[in-house]
């Protein structure tokens, strides 16, 4: 997994530009309307916003996304297995992600309005099911793209309003590597003594690269306040290696 509003006038003239921006695309060049893509990947650790879902075990992660593609939207379903001991899953082994959204783009830069629901299927209890929204911005500018995200829950994992703001670097290398940095910050509305969690930092970079039709990436994980992280929701400084085949 992996922020601030934007002015409600600024969002509105982003949504007239890209309207206009599509009306022009499809009457120049059409595109297919239905598409979808799937991934499957095997990695050593699920780690989620500096925190491991595993344990520190592996993970086998997949999932199928769908866009219709003249009016740039999206929805999509995404698994991975999880660790049934962790008392917050209450008994669940997997942890089952469905999206939807609009990410229109234009001239480089990219909109993104979306919503996300985590869904642990065979649970004890539904309270770590979990609804969350998004509004990110991001630019190509050919030789890096950042992008800012901002993430708000109104009852993240039964823990009370949240929001996450997530920013992060994509950088093209030479020999067709891929340089990703990531900065995180988790800040719930509730403290720990009024039923929420301690706000947190957490941070990753690392290199990606496809050999063969096969997505290879290695990462270095880490996140403050290591000490509010209870077992068996492992965290701290971990390198992360992910094999993944995209269809």
């Amino acid at each position: 997994m992996y922020t601030t509003r934007l002015a409600a006038a600024g969002a509105a003239a982003l949504l007239v530009a890209s309207v206009g921006s599509m009306n022009v695309a499809l009457a120049a060049d059409p595109q297919p309307v239905n598409s979808f893509t799937g991934s499957l990947g095997l990695t050593t650790n699920y780690i989620f916003r500096g925190v491991s879902q595993t344990n520190n075990g592996p993970a086998v992660q997949g999932g199928i996304n769908y866009t219709y593609t003249p009016y740039d939207l999206y929805a999509g379903v995404w698994a991975s297995n999880v660790d049934s001991s962790a008392a917050g899953y209450n008994g669940a082994s997997a942890e089952v992600d469905l999206t939807a959204g609009w990410a229109p783009t234009w001239n480089g830069l990219g909109l993104d309005v979306g919503y996300q629901y985590y869904w642990y299927p065979m649970t004890d209890s539904g309270a770590n099911d979990t609804n969350e929204y998004h509004l990110g911005l991001s630019y190509d500018f050919t030789y890096v793209v950042p992008s800012f995200t901002a993430y708000y829950s109104n009852d993240w994992y039964g823990l009370g309003p949240s929001w996450y703001y997530s920013l992060n670097l994509s950088v093209p290398l030479p020999y067709d590597f891929t340089l990703a940095g990531h900065y995180g910050w988790n800040r719930p509305n509730n403290s720990v003594s009024n039923g929420g969690y301690a706000a947190y930092d957490d941070y990753s970079v690392g290199l990606s690269r496809d050999f063969y039709g096969f997505g290879f990436s290695l990462a270095w994980v880490d996140r403050n306040k290591t000490e509010y992280c209870a077992p068996p929701f492992q965290c701290g400084s971990t390198a992360v290696f992910t094999v993944s085949k995209s269809f």
